[in-house]
């Protein structure tokens, strides 16, 4: 019978070139074998309404792609149904980019999601053609939860079927949180992060502050991140080995080199190790992989001296390059079953 992954994996390729990024299979590091479900994450999108995309050099310009993307995740959600597996799709975060279209006015929403309705449809909407999208607050959409379609969004979510090993966040917040007044780290984390946190425990007065003296000036008109440096791509035709362009840190001094997010977020995770959460339990005791999106850069990490698996499903805006190749568009996607990772790029 076929594995969830292989399921996704055939839907996608039918829709167009797919290559596999990176790829983590070992169940010693990711701490969870149950494969009932498979996680699909979607990273950023920053969706802009046209008048405004003309302002910028960089922008979302793949929407027949996107539309090949969601039509083969819904023919894959069917086949697992069938199949007896479980499915999520997590958006990961700016998927709005009110911070370009309304200097983050929630009212911003309403253009952008007006031209682009298939999108919107797909990922807000409750109907028959819908994913049924867990959505995440990103620093360029931070205030679209006041708007309806985004009310359910959320800084975390912890992934069912994981025994507690999988969370998916954005990631702006590993950027500085030392910004935050050190002994109020933990309560900050917990807030935000924590198993028991909601959109009423949530700091927004520190998130914003984060986000302010982080994000790239709005007037910036040819970037947001930059390029990434990818190490190469697989075709989907060839056998994948279980690791694939992993980052692998074994000491602590080596964290930032591996990913300029990774030391603050393994100071996170600990604390949800370990500090109690309101219920007086661990907020997350087992958490082993974090999944975020927030920098372009797909890439997959693991860190053996916090035994932590950062996965950075990358973006659709910007570029990534190989060497001395010619750029080409981020369009990537994550899926996670069991103990396999996997990063893939539609080209």
């Amino acid at each position: 019978m076929a594995q969830p992954h292989d399921i996704l994996l055939e839907h996608l390729t039918a829709s167009g070139n797919v290559q596999l990024v990176a790829r983590l299979h070992d169940p010693g590091v990711v701490g969870n074998t149950d494969t009932t479900y498979l996680h699909v994450f979607v990273p950023d999108l920053h969706l802009v309404s046209d008048e405004v995309r003309k302002t910028y050099q960089y922008g979302f310009d793949w929407r027949a792609e996107f539309t090949a993307l969601t039509t083969a995740l819904l023919e894959t959600w069917d086949a697992l149904q069938q199949a007896g597996h479980r499915f999520t799709v997590t958006q990961l975060g700016d998927f709005v980019d009110l911070w370009r279209q309304s200097d983050n006015d929630p009212r911003g929403v309403h253009a952008i999601l007006e031209a682009f309705p298939d999108i919107r449809d797909r990922f807000l909407r409750e109907a028959d053609d819908s994913l049924g999208a867990r959505l995440l607050l990103g620093n360029h959409d931070l205030e679209a939860r006041q708007a309806r379609d985004f009310a359910r969004a959320r800084m975390i979510h912890y992934l069912p079927g994981t025994a507690g090993t999988l969370a998916a966040t954005h990631g702006d917040a590993f950027d500085v949180v030392e910004i935050i007044v050190l002994d109020q780290i933990a309560s900050f984390v917990l807030q935000t992060f924590g198993r028991l946190a909601t959109p009423q425990t949530y700091d927004l007065e520190k998130l914003r502050t984060l986000r302010d003296q982080t994000t790239t000036p709005r007037d910036e008109r040819t970037r947001i991140q930059g390029d990434a440096t990818l190490a190469g791509l697989r075709a989907s035709t060839e056998a994948f080995p279980d690791r694939w362009n992993v980052i692998e840190v074994h000491q602590r001094q080596d964290r930032l080199k591996a990913h300029h997010l990774l030391p603050n977020a393994v100071r996170a995770v600990q604390m949800l190790r370990t500090e109690p959460d309101s219920d007086g339990q661990p907020a997350a005791p087992n958490l082993t992989v974090l999944v975020i999106g927030h920098t372009h850069h797909a890439r997959l990490v693991v860190d053996h001296t916090a035994n932590l698996v950062l996965m950075d499903c990358g973006a659709w805006i910007e570029s990534y390059q190989i060497g001395q190749e010619p750029k080409r568009p981020n369009r990537q996607l994550g899926a996670v079953c069991g103990a396999d990772l996997r990063i893939y790029q539609f080209d």
